[in-house]
């Protein structure tokens, strides 16, 4: 894989840079906590120096997204988590938006499709409440744990069905037992979105919310078309915003259909790609 992919580039800076996390500006997150190199934390502040903004659009939740965000020097503008359904503004300190689906129909489709599915919910900034039995394998905030009836009882932005993988975050398939798991609980698509991850997670959320109407929810705030809009990822839920984006950048070690649907392949998370990239356009 090479560093930037054959083909015209983009020459025009664009009026706003939108950055997934996990392996796009930070490794692949699993047990430990990790920060975004010194190379790309200064490339972010040279676009923010030319009076360009810099968004988050992340499938994380939102106290993870917030934190990594600061350690992007990001003190102002707004993050998109939950893939879409949750937005921060990080000048304000609070949540802008938020949406939530009911859980009860969700949760019980996954345990008729599996007795032995675990679950989790966020609700804001609290962290993740989660049944007793789910497996807390990796850095997070732990809100605690929660009986099945009060997750039925209250909407939520977010619910993670999870069921037991070997599959690693980061690995090069999706998990083959959450395929499984999504398939089986059938959810109605006009009710729900549904997207399959690489370790057992199934994530669930709002229907017709995506990165692409979380980072098109931010672009309308700064009156920016998505023509004069970069984004960069590296993962199967990046490619509705690579289809919005008027310039898509894949990392180099994204699966080949991820970057198949780029306009330009961008060194890879572990040799600093994204800065390497703005460069062209903020030196």
């Amino acid at each position: 894989m090479s560093d930037i992919a054959p083909g015209p580039l983009r020459e025009q800076p664009p009026k706003l840079v939108a950055v997934d996390l996990d392996g796009t500006v930070v490794d692949y997150h699993d047990k430990q906590l990790t920060t975004p190199s010194k190379a790309v934390v200064e490339a972010v502040a040279k676009v923010r120096a030319a009076g360009v903004p810099v968004a988050v659009v992340t499938g994380r939740a939102l106290w993870g997204t917030v934190r990594t965000a600061a350690d992007l020097g990001l003190d102002e503008g707004f993050a998109s988590a939950n893939h879409g359904a949750a937005e921060y503004d990080l000048a304000l300190g609070e949540v802008s938006h938020e949406a939530v689906v009911d859980t009860r129909a969700a949760v019980e489709a996954f345990l008729a499709a599996d007795a032995e599915v675990e679950f989790a919910v966020a609700h804001g900034l609290d962290g993740w409440w989660h049944t007793k039995g789910f497996k807390r394998d990796f850095h997070a905030k732990w809100a605690g744990v929660i009986d099945l009836d009060d997750i039925l009882e209250r909407p939520a932005a977010r619910i993670v069905a999870r069921v037991a993988s070997d599959n690693r975050y980061g690995s090069a398939t999706r998990c083959p037992h959450a395929l499984r798991l999504a398939q089986g609980a059938g959810l109605d698509p006009l009710a729900y979105h549904v997207e399959v991850g690489y370790n057992g997670w199934v994530d669930i959320g709002p229907p017709g919310v995506s990165k692409a109407t979380g980072i098109a929810r931010i672009a309308e705030r700064y009156g920016v078309s998505s023509a004069d809009t970069v984004v960069f990822g590296d993962a199967h839920n990046d490619l509705t915003m690579f289809a919005w984006a008027g310039h898509a950048v894949a990392m180099a070690q994204a699966d080949p259909d991820v970057r198949a649907a780029a306009d330009e392949v961008a060194p890879s998370v572990w040799e600093d790609g994204v800065a390497k990239v703005l460069a062209r356009w903020f030196p």
